[in-house]
């Protein structure tokens, strides 16, 4: 150990104001503490202390004037007492303060060590010895011993100093007396001097008495021995005995009681918070500083504290000064004590006292959150990331001292998580962490962070920025992935999980560390608790069946063979499900034949074996039920054109199962299995199979060579009608000389699809022959020019009008798309244009073939290369291409071009016409031959026009259209033409005058029909069908209900009829683009049309055969037609509710009953497939057809049946509720016998019918559930039959939960069943906690609890947002809480017990959820004695302070008997020792170390004497 320097020869000499012994004033500006700072922050000096009690000018003297006292080792003290007496001595020389004989000690007046005393032997006293100061052998000399304490006064030498010569003027002021200590005084380091007490007349030792004159005095009192002799006499005795050792320990047992007795504390608690004074802002910066400065300690702080420090000044003052943490918790205890004692003082009730304290704390903790705030506010400022960190930790420190409100704080730490924006996302987790424990403690806090987390999560996932984001994401991914693990009841919230799921498991999987097992358990659970009705998860057929629909409402894409393929890993369902939907008699058109034709073909490409798949079906009682047998052979017929369906397989699985019967088995309407072999194609068989194929055919007398004979009459009678396009072909077939007589429609109607393939063959190969020579034209020639190219023969536009109708009436499409594909090279704008609007018509099916963008691009190319070659585009084939690019949605663009360069054309003139339309009007001539001529010059004379000129140029087209309709068609068809041309002028202006016109037109009495007068303007398109609709139902002629029922028949026929060929104003091409409109027509505007058939066949009226009166159309015959029921069928598959409400039930409500039977019938014909209104219509034969193909059709039948009773049984409830009750018998008795179909049907029935079913399921499925009224009779042999009938009841109920949330007023229902369950569940609960029949517990806890969860879980809707509804609400969360408990009591570990348990505390924090706070306090005053339960305390959000278990204990007093009375109680000791015991309140405010600067024996916040202390 190295010896210190003298700290006094460091220090200049100081001026001495009177004599050598005064002590001098230390430097001003720093204090020994500064020059030596202290290395322990407790003990350090509190030389800067500044105490706010005492104010005058002797404040600074006390703190410069003064010696200041040293804190710290006992070593510092020693070195501070030596350089405060070296300060009042004169410096000498090294001789003269040293000793020769004496090596260099420590000038410190401590215990020397054994080291330090020196070996008088080896001195060496010569002078140059005496001169260096003893160092010459000092490293030789051997350890010297310690000097004893006390012994050795300090050499008075050293403490001889001469007075620095001084030149500054001497203080003369007087002085006052300082005592001095003696300096020979030896000093003890504990004790300071040792015997030096300066006299003050009041010392004991200047007190006299005779014991000090006697004895002297002594500092400490002399032990009083009151035995005069030794105790060995008096117990040695009683030791020898055998009893020795007892008495013994009875002796040393007294003395540790005594003992005990004497050093108790006894004192009442002195603690006080430090008080608060008022002082100026000066010292509360002062004061400030003190505080965080570490070396000052808080006890001498604690004499007061400056007031105006709180609340949020107190937080940022400790930001701003930085006050340790500890210390500025301390400050905020002490001024926390004060204001929470302001509240109790005398005088206030207690309740008001409570919740003034509550307030406050509310209000500090606001603070908190505010000070928090505003720090995170402030980033990017600079020294955030220090300030951010002591903020945090702060408020860390006062939650965890419970100092904070902490539900308010954890309420603004989940929310704040919510809300935050993503830039500040990573600071609010880190916050949040912190707390993670105690959140996750709270179901209300536990949920909402999850949820938070899991929108975080999905947001990031989903941001384009990824490279940006990619840390937070994956953050918040390891954040889930802990808390799944961790906490998985904080999940469970099926909505919440609904919304993030599919993004969570997508991110997930791809993860190596993915916590499957975690992710299913809690998807699962989520499942269980999940809503049904309407929106339950659909199957895998019946996600394929929605898919494959929205292909008849718009264009097929090109990726549905995909999408459908990964709709579920079980393929041999999916294909099934296809063939089903596309052979189905419930799917209008021809669409579904080759969409599922092509996806067949992509899924066979991947290798499934289709051939099998297809006869597996073909063999199953689905094919035979509900099928469209022409589409199964249309598609097994395509399927086997293109080779993906082997016929030699299928003849070879048809001959081993036995081959063919008989003539049934082949006939039209025999099985599909077996009539398939007459309708494969046979084209592309071998020569051996082909003669297989006969045999077969042959054996049940099928003439193979009649169906070839009837196929080459149909094929002659086409080759005559196409004279054009005769080949050498037809002449070796013998088509040529062939004479048939009859219609193609009759003559194809006794085809098969075999011939009918062959004819679409033929058709193609005789096209293609025609069209050879123009498709070796290279496009080189078509790029040239007119001038270059040579005209080559072409089909014309009538050959292919021919060819395609035919194609239409066989239903091949697939040869129609190869026809219009070879069809476009022609350079006959006509027939493009013809090619155009049959692929406008046609546009779903030859999307679902896959033909529309190619045929499309070649038109496109075709109209830019006709348009090079003349002058201008060619109307009618722009018009059509503008049309068809308008249906296809990625070409928007190109119709909108199209659309303009029409408007441009149609507005054409000369080159030096410029003008406006109306400067050569006067040149007309009014002559009737020239009206066509001179109606052109006007048109082409300018390129604008104005309203007026329009108006006159209307009204003279439209008086010519009126004379020409008994006249002329082709003049009819040329004002048509004229309208269309005068439209672009001011198509806004154009159309009010048409919609007048047509007003004026509705209204004449001696009018053609709609479709003669108005069909030509519509196929020319200057006017709408949607437009004739509006005005026909506006119009209205009064006291003429003929004239009214006949505009609203023609508009069903205008609507509808295909266009014949009596309309002579219209060509075969004008007729199939009305045929277009109409088609587009019903996909814009379906509510339109339907809406204008419910008009028509509400004022049909019967025709009556009267001279003069008009024929009307057929309504009737109209919609019963085959193309009129597909458009029907469309619109009832697509949107049934817009059919019920704007079709059926007006119809079944009005007062014509024709048209009521008309739309009765043709309900059934969608459903049943047949137009009798007398047939079976009940509840049981639509059960008998409902399926996922059936159920549009099914819900419109049901409505039609309520409808019709309605208003047939208006004020009859009798009638009503007996067929409400035959319907509850048929669900019934088809949900006991297995079947699956009802609940297809339920949730499409009426609101108010599903009610009444859902009603009595309810009540009979808790009739069924054991009670303790009933537990007596149970009997267990009909156990599996009453669980049977219940699981079906529940699936009723299961499907009618739609009803529910559909209902408006329900609150009376609500609050029946709320009441109802709520009674079965306590029953419950008693059966478990008191039956002893065990058996009949087992079966309900196992069997009949889970019905009841499940049946609950459908009925959470139930308790609605009301007051009953809350109380409702908490009573079932209290009852399975007691169920819960009960089963954890029985402590059954096994998988079902702990799934049972696991459901129940799920059902229970799901409905907790949606609890209001003061019905979840109420329930936890409930169950505050039993709910010593992590469980529990986590489903109602409570955590129990750590301070609410202590209890104060206190003697019991008995009363006294008052003298004379007489006690006659028999027990009057009892209760004598007995404790009371009362809550004991612990204030954490007051939870503060130092609290005084007193240091009392009992001066602490929490009472010492509660626990018995005893001194130290």
């Amino acid at each position: 150990m190295t010896s210190r320097p003298i700290l006094g020869q460091r220090q200049p000499p100081q001026r001495s104001l009177s004599t050598t012994n005064t002590i001098p004033r230390p430097p001003p500006h720093r204090t020994l503490s500064q020059q030596f700072p202290s290395s322990s922050p407790t003990r350090r000096g509190t030389d800067g202390f500044v105490d706010l009690t005492f104010d005058g000018t002797d404040a600074a003297q006390g703190r410069y004037g003064t010696i200041p006292r040293m804190g710290g080792s006992r070593l510092k003290l020693e070195i501070s007492d030596t350089n405060n007496r070296e300060f009042i001595e004169s410096p000498k020389t090294a001789s003269a303060v040293t000793p020769t004989w004496r090596p260099n000690v420590t000038p410190h007046a401590r215990s020397q060590l054994h080291f330090e005393i020196p070996n008088v032997s080896n001195l060496n006293l010569s002078p140059r010895a005496a001169q260096e100061g003893g160092h010459g052998e000092s490293a030789t000399k051997p350890m010297p011993l310690p000097v004893r304490p006390g012994q050795y006064a300090p050499s008075s030498s050293r403490k001889v100093r001469p007075v620095a010569a001084s030149t500054a003027k001497k203080d003369v002021r007087p002085k006052p007396y300082t005592l001095e200590v003696p300096a020979a005084a030896p000093r003890v380091p504990n004790n300071g001097h040792v015997d030096f007490f300066p006299w003050t007349g009041n010392h004991p030792e200047d007190q006299f008495s005779a014991e000090i004159i006697r004895g002297g005095y002594y500092e400490k009192n002399p032990m009083t021995h009151n035995e005069a002799a030794s105790a060995r006499a008096a117990l040695f005795p009683a030791l020898k005995h055998k009893t020795g050792l007892q008495t013994l320990s009875s002796i040393f047992t007294s003395i540790l009681a005594a003992r005990r007795a004497h050093g108790q504390i006894t004192t009442t608690s002195t603690f006080k918070p430090p008080p608060r004074v008022t002082v100026t802002d000066t010292k509360r910066e002062m004061w400030l500083k003190d505080l965080a400065n570490p070396t000052i300690s808080l006890r001498r702080l604690s004499r007061s504290i400056p007031h105006g420090i709180r609340g949020k000044v107190l937080l940022d003052q400790s930001l701003t000064k930085n006050i340790p943490i500890e210390r500025a918790v301390w400050l905020a205890k002490c001024v926390g004590a004060n204001e929470l004692r302001g509240f109790r003082r005398k005088g206030v009730s207690g309740t008001f006292a409570m919740g003034g304290e509550a307030k406050w704390i509310r209000d500090f903790t606001v603070c908190v959150e505010q000070f928090v705030e505003s720090v995170i506010g402030g980033c990017g400022e600079p020294e955030f990331r220090e300030r951010v960190n002591y903020a945090i930790r702060l408020a860390a420190h006062f939650h965890a001292e419970h100092l904070l409100d902490r539900e308010h704080y954890m309420e603004w730490l989940v929310s704040s998580l919510e809300n935050s924006p993503q830039a500040k996302l990573p600071l609010w987790i880190l916050i949040t962490q912190i707390y993670w424990k105690d959140l996750m403690q709270y179901r209300k806090y536990g949920r909402r962070l999850a949820t938070a987390l899991m929108k975080h999560f999905t947001e990031a996932a989903g941001n384009p920025d990824q490279d940006i984001v990619a840390p937070l994401t994956e953050r918040l991914r390891q954040l889930l992935k802990s808390l799944m693990k961790s906490y998985p009841d904080s999940f469970i919230s099926p909505s919440a999980w609904a919304k993030h799921r599919e993004v969570i498991q997508s991110d997930f999987s791809s993860d190596v560390n993915y916590p499957r097992t975690s992710f299913e358990n809690i998807d699962r659970r989520n499942r269980r608790l999940s809503l049904p009705g309407k929106d339950k998860e659909s199957t895998p057929q019946q996600r394929i069946i929605q898919l494959l629909d929205q292909t008849l409402s718009g264009l097929p894409s090109d990726d549905l063979p995909k999408r459908c393929w990964k709709i579920d890993q079980d393929k041999l369902l999916l294909i099934r499900a296809v063939i089903a939907w596309s052979t189905s008699s419930h799917r209008p058109g021809c669409t579904k034949t080759y969409v599922a034709a092509r996806i067949c073909r992509f899924w066979a490409k991947n290798g499934f074996d289709l051939t099998s798949a297809i006869l597996d079906f073909a063999d199953s009682e689905q094919c035979s039920t509900g099928r469209d047998k022409p589409a199964f052979y249309h598609l097994i017929s395509e399927l086997a054109r293109s080779e993906h369906f082997s016929t030699a397989k299928y003849i070879q699985w048809l001959i081993s199962r036995g081959g063919l019967q008989n003539v049934t088995d082949v006939a039209p309407d025999g099985p599909c299995a077996t009539r398939l072999l007459a309708e494969l194609p046979t084209h592309n068989l071998s020569e051996g199979i082909l003669n297989l194929h006969s045999t077969l055919l042959d054996r049940v007398e099928i003439s193979v060579d009649e169906e070839e004979d009837n196929m080459r009459n149909c094929m002659a009678f086409m080759n005559n009608n196409l004279p054009a396009m005769r080949s050498a072909q037809d002449s070796d077939m013998d088509l040529d000389e062939a004479v048939v007589v009859g219609d193609p429609v009759t003559l194809i109607s006794k085809l098969s699809r075999s011939s009918k393939s062959e004819i679409g063959l033929w058709l193609r190969h005789k096209v293609m022959l025609h069209m050879r020579q123009t498709a070796k034209i290279q496009p080189e020639a078509w790029e040239a020019g007119p001038a270059k190219r040579v005209e080559q023969p072409t089909i014309t536009a009538a050959d292919f009008d021919k060819v395609r109708y035919y194609l239409e009436l066989i239903e091949d499409y697939s040869m129609l798309a190869d026809v219009l594909k070879i069809t476009v090279s022609s350079n006959d704008p006509e027939v493009l244009a013809s090619c155009a609007d049959t692929i406008n018509l046609h546009i779903d099916t030859l999307a679902a073939i896959g033909a529309v963008q190619s045929l499309f691009e070649i038109l496109s190319t075709r109209l830019r290369i006709l348009a090079n070659g003349h002058d201008s585009l060619p109307r009618t084939l722009l018009a059509s291409l503008a049309d068809l690019a308008s249906r296809i949605p990625s070409q928007r663009v190109a119709a909108q071009q199209w659309a303009q360069e029409l408007a441009l054309y149609d507005r054409r003139t000369a080159a030096d016409a410029c003008s406006p339309v109306s400067d050569h009007i006067a040149i007309t001539q009014t002559s009737e031959v020239d009206f066509f001529e001179e109606m052109e010059k006007i048109l082409a004379s300018g390129n604008s026009m104005d309203q007026p000129t329009l108006g006159r140029l209307f009204e003279r087209i439209s008086h010519h259209l009126e004379s020409t309709w008994e006249k002329s068609p082709r003049e009819q068809k040329n004002c048509g033409l004229l309208l269309t041309r005068l439209r672009p002028f001011d198509a806004e202006h154009f159309d009010t005058l048409i919609a007048a016109w047509l007003k004026k037109f509705l209204a004449l009495p001696g009018r053609p029909s709609m479709m003669m007068a108005l069909g030509p303007l519509v196929s020319f398109g200057c006017l709408s069908l949607t437009d004739i609709s509006k005005m026909c139902k506006t119009v209205d002629i009064p006291g003429n209900a003929l004239s009214n029922s006949r505009i609203s028949q023609e508009l069903v026929q205008l609507l509808l009829s295909t266009p014949t060929s009596t309309i002579q104003a219209m060509g075969a091409e004008d007729s199939y683009r009305l045929r277009v409109r109409q088609a587009n027509t019903y996909k814009d505007s379906p509510e339109q049309v339907v809406s204008s058939i419910q008009y028509g066949v509400e004022q049909a009226r019967s025709q009556k055969a009267t001279p003069g009166s008009p024929i009307l159309p057929d309504v009737f015959a109209i919609i019963r037609d085959h193309n009129s029921f597909e458009v029907l069928q469309r619109f009832a598959l697509l949107q049934p509710d817009m059919v019920i409400q704007s079709l059926v039930t007006p119809l079944l409500k009005t007062e014509n009953s024709a048209a009521a039977r008309v739309i009765t019938s043709i309900v059934n014909q969608l459903l049943f497939g047949n137009g009798d209104s007398n047939g079976d219509d009940s509840t049981e034969a639509i059960l008998k057809v409902a399926n996922d193909l059936t159920l549009p059709f099914c819900q419109i039948k049901l409505e039609s049946m309520f409808s019709g009773e309605d208003s047939t049984m208006a004020g009859v409830d009798d009638a009503k509720t007996s067929r409400l009750q035959a319907f509850d018998s048929a669900i019934e008795a088809a949900v006991n016998s297995g079947k699956t179909a009802w609940a297809s049907i339920v949730p499409l029935l009426e609101v108010s019918v599903a009610q009444h079913l859902r009603r009595r399921s309810e009540l009979q499925f808790l009739a069924l559930i054991p009670s303790p009224k009933t537990i007596s009779t149970y009997e267990p042999s009909k156990l599996n039959a009453r669980l049977e009938h219940a699981n079906n009841l529940l699936r009723i109920v299961d499907s009618t939960a739609y009803s529910v949330a559909e209902t408006e007023n329900k609150t009376s229902n609500n609050t029946s069943i709320a009441q109802d369950i709520l009674i079965v569940l306590n029953g419950v609960r008693v059966l478990i906690s008191t039956t002893q029949n065990i058996p009949a517990k087992d079966d309900v806890i196992r069997k009949w609890l889970p019905l009841l969860l499940r049946f609950i879980t459908l009925h959470t809707s139930e308790f609605e947002s009301t007051k009953p509804g809350h109380e409702n609400r908490a009573k079932v969360i209290l009852s399975l809480s007691a169920i819960l408990l009960e089963l954890q009591a029985l402590d059954t570990n096994t998988s079902p017990a702990h799934d049972l348990s696991e459901q129940i505390n799920d059902l229970a924090i799901y409905l907790v959820d949606g609890l209001p706070e003061d019905f979840r306090q109420q329930a936890v005053r409930s169950l505050y004695e039993t709910m010593h339960n992590a469980q529990m305390y986590y489903l109602f959000s409570f955590q129990p302070s750590p301070s609410d278990g202590l209890v104060l204990s206190q003697k019991d007093t008995p009363p006294t008997t008052a003298p004379g009375e007489n006690n006659t109680d028999p027990r009057p000791f009892m209760g004598a020792n007995r404790d009371k015991l009362t809550p004991f309140v612990l204030r954490r405010w007051e939870m503060l170390e130092e609290p005084t600067p007193n240091v009392g024996e009992n001066d602490t916040s929490l009472n010492l004497t509660l626990f018995g202390a005893r001194r130290g």
